[in-house]
């Protein structure tokens, strides 16, 4: 009996060093999801375009560089479903998320892009309000506020089911929005991935530092 307890004792503790040396979070309460990123290498995920070594790992962290990086999107398609990460910007840190996007194309606009961005950075005071972090670029604006101060790691969640569209940063819900409320003709002319029943979830480089880790999906 003492032996059996010791050694459930033993297995738990060694479960609990394994999540925090992997610095993420062990799934608990997260029915349903599958892990998207394994923490040594790029499997499952394709490039729609690649800049200098594309994406790299490190330590259990995807990262692009200033220099590598490009589109790296999941091989699978998606159509509704709920999306978590957790990312680390770097000063003027600039990326995105591309939702329902094929592998070709600008996928802000063949897609949609919801933004990863440094919103405190020198570089990006004087945007449209649609081009803030968590933004649905060029369609939806974000409300600012929830990121943590750069250096730091943050949580995300992006919920894409049917219509409608949902951003949550560090649990507040900063995107609501609803694609039939787009009704200039200009705009959806300009984005017609917003149509697109599925597609590809991928990391959008431009230029930067950024780092990702604990990268999971749920299909509804």
């Amino acid at each position: 009996m003492r032996t059996t307890v010791r050694a459930a004792v033993l297995v738990a503790g060694l479960m609990l060093l394994s999540g925090c040396a992997s610095g993420g979070k062990t799934g608990a309460g997260e029915s349903g999801f599958v892990t998207l990123f394994n923490g040594k290498d790029t499997t499952g995920w394709i490039y729609g375009s690649k800049a200098g070594e594309g994406y790299q790992v490190e330590n259990g962290v995807l990262y692009c560089t200033a220099k590598d990086g490009g589109n790296l999107f999941t091989e699978k398609e998606y159509a509704d479903f709920v999306f978590r990460f957790e990312f680390r910007l770097t000063p003027n840190g600039n990326n995105g998320v591309g939702i329902r996007a094929p592998l070709k194309g600008d996928a802000a606009y063949v897609g949609m892009e919801i933004q990863i961005l440094d919103d405190s950075g020198s570089a990006y005071q004087a945007l449209r309000p649609e081009q803030y972090h968590g933004s649905i670029y060029d369609l939806f604006p974000a409300r600012r506020g929830s990121l943590k101060p750069v250096g730091e790691w943050n949580t995300e969640e992006i919920i894409a089911k049917g219509r409608r569209i949902t951003v949550k940063v560090n649990g507040q819900t900063i995107v609501d929005a609803n694609l039939d409320d787009i009704k200039d003709p200009a705009k959806l002319a300009k984005h017609p991935g917003i149509n697109n029943p599925r597609g590809h979830i991928g990391f959008l480089g431009h230029g930067s530092r950024i780092e990702f880790r604990n990268i999971r999906v749920k299909e509804l």
